[in-house]
C-alpha cells in the first residue's frame, strides 16, 4: 500500500533531524513555504509540522517559525521509536530517560512529601504561586 504524501514529507524531515543534515536550532520552512515547495495543501503542511512536533522533533513558535529540537537521547530511548499500530497511545516516554533522573524524582518526592501541604499541592494553586513560596 502506498504512504501518504505528507507521511513521506515527514519520514524525509525526521530522517535530515536524527541524522544531524537538519541541527537543532535551524528554523523550518514556514507552512505556506512548505506547502508550495512539497505541492501539498497548506492544512497538509500544517499536519506535517503536527506530526513532527508529536514526535518531538521540532517545536513552533507563533510568529516566530518552527524550530528543529535538540534530540540528543540514546537510542531507543526517544523519537526513534515508533508505535505498534496507528490508534495505539506510546506511552514509553513516560519512563525516566536518563541515568540517575529516577533516584532525583524519587528524592523530590520524598520532599513533597514531608513538607506536609502535599494536600494543599494538588490543587490549583493562585497565580504567581503561594505567597510564603514567593
Amino acid at each position: 500500500m502506498a504512504q501518504a504524501r505528507y507521511k513521506q514529507v515527514v519520514d524525509r524531515f525526521a530522517a535530515e533531524i536524527t541524522g544531524g543534515r537538519l541541527p537543532p536550532g535551524t528554523r523550518l520552512p514556514t507552512h505556506r513555504q512548505l506547502a508550495a515547495d512539497e505541492g501539498l495543501a497548506l492544512v497538509t503542511a500544517s499536519r506535517v509540522y503536527a506530526e513532527l512536533a508529536a514526535m518531538g522533533l521540532v517545536s513552533g513558535e507563533t510568529g516566530r517559525g518552527t524550530f528543529v529540537k535538540e534530540t540528543a537521547v540514546p537510542r531507543g530511548q526517544g523519537v526513534d521509536q515508533h508505535a505498534v499500530a496507528a490508534d495505539m497511545l506510546d506511552l514509553n516516554f513516560n519512563y525516566p530517560s536518563l541515568p540517575g533522573q529516577a533516584e532525583l524524582l524519587r528524592n523530590a518526592l520524598r520532599q513533597l512529601a514531608a513538607a506536609g501541604d502535599l494536600e494543599a499541592l494538588l490543587r490549583y494553586q493562585p497565580h504567581g504561586g503561594r505567597p510564603h513560596e514567593r
